[in-house]
């Protein structure tokens, strides 16, 4: 048995709505449908047939039903989230350059020591690593636990549980276990740390390392590099697009999402050099230490900032002077990375001059009008040489002059080369019409044609009514003088009668 009950109460009153503490608002509402509550009483088969289960369910809110207190309350939760997410994505951000810097500092620590032996400064700048790296993944756990709730906050999802998904999951995971990656602190160290300097050439024997060596901290401390995507974010939740309602709302109604991607098409689209020129940068800075830090010289010392700056340089660029070589697996790997990010940078490089060095459109119009006067100018002179050439040798054939004389065979050739500049000239003129009409150009005339068209139209319609307005008073007319007509002759035959009479 199932028994139903909706509800529906009638309101003609006002409703007072508080979206802050000083601003109250007095909204009309005519009909406020209530969740209706549906009682389902089920006889159980398996336990005794006296007992029965009672599952109650609340039907879905029609968009009618939602007020404006829970449309503000929402509002204000939106705001109080993006809020809290911008300061979590600026706390991140911060503790992934200061692990990458710690990590810099560590590593040259270390470096300067015999057989990159462990120091106390080393360690303990490792242990600051990794409580920074500890509170890193915390602030990454609740950036996306109120990721999940500002989504379900924008979409009037009750079970935050609806908006994690299997993807979801997975971009976490990887994004723990990218920062999670770190120099790890080892056991205290006790020997007595001696640098590098301290060591004269007789004292010390060189035993190379084998291709594949490199360090333990080396190879943890490379991939924090890969933190710098925090300050994709940082840069994306302090972006005057993002956080612009406006545009974020032109957005969403155009189905574009304004996300990192849409940014950085905006920047390069903007500032190109100066994008062009911080990534270069970046890139060089990174890429030269860690050179530095997987090359070995013949010493089995790091190679210096100086030579890993060069080797980076020449790699970068795909020119390979053989000077500096990667002695390692990890220096090879970098190596590759390198040329290929070159490869790409070029690439880029190159789009961006092409654009800078394309004139725009007014510029196009200025040097295209220009041209034209100039081989409009030609084309006179050209037309004129051809009418002076061809009376000229009209001339010397009325004086009877031979063909086979020098001074009518060079007239002759005169008339034949101003011929054909003529020609040349008219064609230059045709291929620049040709090359000012661009596609700005097409879509004006479209549109400029697509107008006259609609107004034609209209004044066809207008047209049409007026003929039609005028068939319909010929038709009156008609019927008047029809009528007018019969009635003459009704009154003509009365008198003929009378008359007759």
């Amino acid at each position: 048995m199932a028994n139903t009950e909706d509800t529906c109460i009638q309101l003609d009153n006002t409703t007072n709505v508080d979206s802050s503490p000083s601003i109250q608002q007095r909204e009309s509402m005519n009909t406020v449908s209530l969740p209706s509550t549906t009682k389902m009483s089920m006889d159980s088969d398996v336990f005794n047939d006296e007992e029965s289960h009672h599952i109650a369910y609340n039907r879905p809110k029609s968009v009618g039903s939602i007020s404006l207190s829970v449309l503000s309350s929402r509002l204000t939760k939106r705001k109080k989230l993006h809020k809290q997410l911008s300061f979590v994505a600026d706390a991140m951000c911060f503790l992934g350059i200061l692990g990458i810097i710690l990590m810099i500092i560590e590593n040259e620590l270390t470096f300067s020591q015999i057989s990159n032996q462990e120091t106390v400064a080393s360690w303990s700048i490792k242990i600051v690593i990794s409580l920074s790296t500890i509170i890193l993944i915390g602030f990454i756990i609740q950036y996306h636990h109120l990721d999940i709730v500002l989504y379900a906050v924008n979409n009037s999802i009750d079970d935050r549980r609806v908006a994690i998904t299997y993807t979801r999951i997975f971009l976490i995971i990887v994004e723990i276990l990218i920062c999670a990656i770190h120099p790890m602190p080892r056991a205290y160290p006790s020997h007595s740390n001696t640098p590098l300097e301290t060591i004269t050439s007789d004292e010390s024997t060189i035993s190379p390392y084998s291709l594949s060596y490199a360090s333990v901290d080396v190879g943890l401390g490379l991939p924090m590099f890969a933190r710098l995507y925090l300050v994709c974010r940082f840069i994306l939740f302090h972006s005057h697009l993002f956080r612009d309602t406006s545009s974020r709302s032109v957005g969403y109604l155009n189905k574009v999402a304004i996300d990192y991607f849409f940014l950085i098409k905006t920047y390069l689209e903007q500032w190109p050099v100066f994008c062009l020129t911080i990534f270069c940068i970046f890139v060089f800075l990174i890429g030269s230490w860690s050179l530095r830090a997987c090359a070995y010289s013949s010493a089995n010392e790091h190679l210096t900032m100086q030579n890993s700056m060069w080797l980076f340089i020449i790699t970068f660029t795909t020119v390979g002077y053989g000077d500096f070589t990667p002695s390692t697996y990890c220096g090879r790997t970098i190596a590759a990375i390198i040329a290929l990010i070159g490869v790409l940078s070029t690439a880029l490089l190159i789009s961006v001059l092409t654009q800078k060095l394309q004139m725009n459109r007014w510029e196009k119009y200025v040097h295209n009008f220009v041209l034209t006067i100039e081989l409009s100018k030609k084309r006179k002179i050209q037309a004129a040489n051809v009418i002076k050439f061809a009376f000229k040798v009209w001339g010397m054939k009325k004086k009877g002059i031979p063909a086979s004389s020098i001074r009518y065979i060079q007239a002759q050739r005169d008339l034949f080369h101003s011929i054909h500049s003529l020609h040349v000239v008219k064609e230059q003129q045709g291929h620049l019409a040709d090359c000012c009409t661009d596609q700005i150009d097409l879509l004006a005339n479209q549109r400029n044609a697509s107008t006259q068209i609609s107004e034609l139209s209209e004044e066809l319609k207008i047209m049409k009514l007026n003929m039609n307005k005028m068939q319909n008073k010929l038709v009156e007319m008609n019927s008047n003088m029809n009528n007018t007509i019969i009635d003459m002759q009704k009154t003509l035959y009365m008198l003929l009668k009378k008359v007759s009479k």
